[in-house]
């Protein structure tokens, strides 16, 4: 294959994979999606996401075919009819930062936690009582990234897809204030603001090395 080609195909390739997180079939001018200098484009974080000039994030794509780590749960019935967050998270990270936490056990800068919420459904079914997942309600994303958060603590930053009280799924969301998330995460987690107790997949992975924990 000529050095041309390659090219030509590598810029196809790029275009292709900005588009698919986008969300947009056709293809757009940098200026007009708001991506990041062409310069800066090697950085973990921004490989798969899009922020925009004003900061907001594009709503990421593909991320169900990322590592699952966990899914919390904390229902209203048990919690006095008012928890504070009475869904299932479903809890996935990219898979490079996960390759990075079972070799060294940190979390890397440019690390991305995305939590889709789902409701509670039915408590019951041919299996038993329990708490069976209804229908997605909601979505959320954490980012470690030094150089755009450099004073948020740890330097997460937080997105939330839909409105506080609910509704439709956006395409874009601004980062929360600091104060709406990171005083819990830096308070309770128990691992560089992530909940790695309510994790066991991440517990078990952690400086794994090479390998993978499941095979052991």
């Amino acid at each position: 294959m000529t050095n041309t080609l390659r090219t030509i195909l590598g810029g196809s390739v790029l275009l292709a994979a900005a588009c698919g997180m986008l969300g947009a079939a056709p293809a757009a001018p940098q200026s007009a999606m708001g991506a990041r200098p062409a310069a800066a484009a090697a950085r973990p974080a921004d490989a798969l996401l899009a922020f925009r000039d004003d900061g907001s994030l594009e709503r990421p794509r593909g991320y169900r075919r990322w590592i699952f780590v966990g899914a919390p749960l904390t229902p209203d019935d048990m919690n006095d009819g008012h928890a504070a967050f009475p869904e299932f998270h479903s809890v996935y990270i990219d898979p490079a930062s996960y390759d990075h936490y079972k070799r060294t056990g940190d979390f890397r800068d440019g690390t991305v936690l995305l939590k889709e919420l789902s409701s509670v459904g039915t408590k019951a079914s041919t299996s038993g009582k329990g708490y069976f997942m209804g229908e997605i309600t909601g979505l959320e994303a954490a980012v470690k990234d030094s150089e755009r958060f450099p004073d948020e603590p740890g330097n997460w930053a937080y997105f939330r897809f839909t409105d506080e009280d609910g509704g439709p799924i956006h395409r874009v969301a601004e980062p929360l204030p600091a104060a709406s998330c990171a005083a819990c995460h830096t308070a309770s987690a128990e691992q560089d603001s992530v909940f790695t107790q309510h994790y066991p997949m991440l517990r078990e992975a952690r400086g794994y090395g090479a390998g993978e924990p499941e095979d052991r």
